[in-house]
């Protein structure tokens, strides 16, 4: 079985530093490994229920655990945006998952823990892509997790989707924002968590900036691959701060 790296001090856990001291009593001789201490970090009560009750899903029927990965980034973020910074936001960033760690299944433990958090009441998540096909993807995965999500259709349809209440969870393709920024609809709610997938493209033009007057205390959160770091292109300048790196090395 291949845990990962469950011991991250990313978050808080009851485990003692000292753990690796550790002698066990059946063998006086026998020191820690790293996998008594994946074992342990992962295993640990706290954790355990935890894990259970918020990040478990069932995607098309199959039930799917949290990575590690997942898990820290979500929990890293929760802590960032659970409190409003000076300007009376929620401060966003950068979470830069390497291609294929399933960074569509983080958002939607993401949108799952959001609801559950009590500091945040009634959030609204917007799912943000520059294709249609990734548009229709990550549509489908939230969908298929038993997510009552609606996808934009057109900007005359994103326009009745922003402006009603009802609607927790919305699916758009990026473009269609300049419709909805033209038509001079605004949205100053705090709970609001744009969610914008592949966030390295497409972010650094007019229609990125009209998103943010349709939505202009709302909480911008990237998710990236390949976040670009240079100059004006650089995705975390432009969503703020690294909030969690799983990057290829990892």
């Amino acid at each position: 079985i291949v845990f990962g790296d469950w011991s991250s001090d990313v978050c808080s856990s009851d485990l003692s530093p000292s753990w690796t001291r550790r002698q066990f009593p059946a063998d006086a001789t026998r020191l820690s490994t790293e996998q008594d201490r994946a074992i342990v970090s992962l295993l640990s009560p706290e954790r355990l229920i935890e894990i259970s009750y918020q990040f478990l899903v069932f995607d098309g029927g199959i039930k799917k655990i949290a990575r590690y990965q997942q898990y820290f980034a979500v929990k890293a973020t929760l802590e960032r945006v659970a409190s409003l910074n000076a300007k009376g936001e929620r401060s966003g960033g950068v979470i830069w998952h390497t291609t294929g760690s399933g960074k569509s299944l983080t958002m939607v433990m993401l949108a799952k823990a959001l609801s559950l958090h009590p500091n945040i009441s009634n959030p609204r998540v917007i799912l943000v892509t520059d294709r249609i096909n990734l548009d229709a993807q990550i549509y489908g995965t939230f969908k298929n997790c038993g997510k009552e999500v609606v996808q934009a259709e057109s900007g005359k349809h994103l326009i009745r989707l922003v402006r009603s209440e009802k609607d927790e969870i919305i699916a758009t393709v990026i473009d269609k924002f300049e419709t909805v920024a033209d038509e001079y609809v605004r949205d100053s709610n705090d709970n609001v968590f744009v969610l914008v997938d592949e966030s390295h493209r497409s972010q650094y033009g007019m229609i990125h900036n009209k998103m943010r007057k349709v939505f202009t205390k709302a909480c911008y959160i990237g998710f990236t691959g390949t976040p670009l770091t240079k100059g004006e292109k650089s995705t975390a300048l432009k969503f703020g701060s690294f909030i969690h790196k799983y990057p290829m090395r990892q």
